[in-house]
């Protein structure tokens, strides 16, 4: 079952919450309404199997971009500290399962892509991928990535083209790049 993550208590110790000066003075809900105007159409989706602070910087990321959705699959928990505050204002879902988002988003009409560097699925680098406005991005865990039936449920595998002798980015990282490539193809 997919269901919405509130939006809970947008309270900052240092009575400053992390926005552009524009929004100091504006309210939580203020900020999410305006923000809402100007979304694009990209949805992040993460396997949260195991606890992690990725989820949150992703969706920093996701409001950085102004992605659509977050949905966190798996564990209902994550770490929020890394999403700066953002999760206050972005549209935070929870499913049991990242097969039954997939199903959901395919059925209002994305493309999903599982970002991943398995070779054996050959991966089309994103930067050289026209990206369809609709389009979903399956993320994995940090160590294991994206799980064959995961992968196998995604309408093509995309992956981040590097140069340096590291074998992955971290998911954080990763989720940002995609956000930033979706966009600068449809903003």
């Amino acid at each position: 079952m997919i269901t919405q993550y509130s939006y809970g208590q947008c309270e900052c110790k240092s009575n400053k919450p992390n926005v552009l000066d524009y929004y100091q003075k504006w309210q939580a809900d203020e900020i999410r309404a305006d923000l809402q105007e100007r979304r694009t159409d990209a949805i992040m989706i993460f396997d949260n199997i195991d606890y992690s602070i990725n989820i949150g910087c992703g969706i920093r990321s996701n409001n950085a971009f102004l992605g659509k959705a977050v949905y966190v699959c798996g564990r209902r928990k994550y770490d929020k500290r890394s999403a700066a505050g953002t999760n206050h204002y972005e549209n935070v879902y929870h499913a049991d399962t990242v097969k039954e988002v997939i199903e959901h988003v395919k059925s209002i009409g994305y493309t999903v892509f599982a970002i991943d560097n398995i070779m054996e699925y050959h991966p089309i680098n994103i930067m050289d991928y026209p990206l369809p406005k609709r389009s979903a991005f399956v993320f994995g865990q940090e160590g294991s990535g994206l799980e064959k039936d995961t992968i196998d449920l995604c309408d093509n595998m995309l992956y981040i083209g590097m140069y340096g002798s590291v074998r992955s980015l971290n998911v954080a990282v990763a989720a940002g790049i995609v956000q930033y490539e979706y966009t600068r193809q449809w903003h």
